[in-house]
């Protein structure tokens, strides 16, 4: 009996082309709903990030981060209490926190932020009296990370100088490029900006 029915059905699915129509209509709607839950099943999400790590570092296996790398916070952190000694100009002090200070930076560096600072004359003048100066940030913050892992920490405030005269301040705008060496943090580069403030001069 249900045979009959069966051979029924199907030859008027046979002779009837709407019926036929919806039926493969029917069937590809189930395919391509099962094609899709198998788009999303837990596997193929797992395997998403291994995926994503293949195309950014052309290989199968994830590249771990560069360990040169710095945290922008703590190159900041770092700049903060490296200008302690940096831009300490008592004359008791000075001498010992600036060699502390030349420590933590590369040769290149030290000589760029000598040749502003912290020259031989003002070491000379500092020490015995004959110069004062004082340095007050305004700003220190991270400005840009580097493909390299390096960080730019820029810098802003005033620094003044006294010769015997009036003060004269000057507008500070520096950026200093903290790396990750081997032994820790250094400055290894310094970019200045130095300029005088409207109303400084001297009369």
């Amino acid at each position: 009996m249900i045979q009959e029915i069966v051979h029924a059905l199907v030859q008027r699915i046979i002779h009837d082309k709407i019926i036929m129509g919806l039926l493969v209509i029917g069937l590809l709607a189930v395919f391509m709903g099962s094609m899709n839950n198998r788009e999303d099943t837990p596997s193929t999400k797992k395997a998403a990030p291994a995926a994503d790590a293949e195309q950014q570092t052309g290989t199968g296996t994830p590249s771990p981060p560069p360990q040169s790398g710095v945290e922008p916070s703590l190159a900041t952190d770092f700049l903060k209490w490296w200008l302690g000694m940096a831009m300490d100009f008592s004359a008791n002090t000075a001498a010992q926190n600036h060699q502390q200070a030349f420590a933590w930076m590369s040769q290149e560096a030290q000589s760029q932020f000598q040749s502003t600072y912290w020259t031989p004359e003002m070491a000379n003048g500092i020490a015995d009296g004959r110069i004062v100066a004082a340095f007050q940030p305004t700003s220190i913050k991270a400005e840009a990370l580097n493909p390299d892992g390096s960080v730019v920490v820029g810098v802003r405030g005033t620094y003044v100088v006294q010769t015997g005269g009036q003060p004269v301040p000057y507008q500070v705008r520096a950026d200093f490029l903290d790396r990750r060496g081997q032994d820790g943090l250094r400055v290894a580069g310094v970019y200045n900006e130095l300029s005088a403030q409207p109303g400084s001069s001297v009369y």
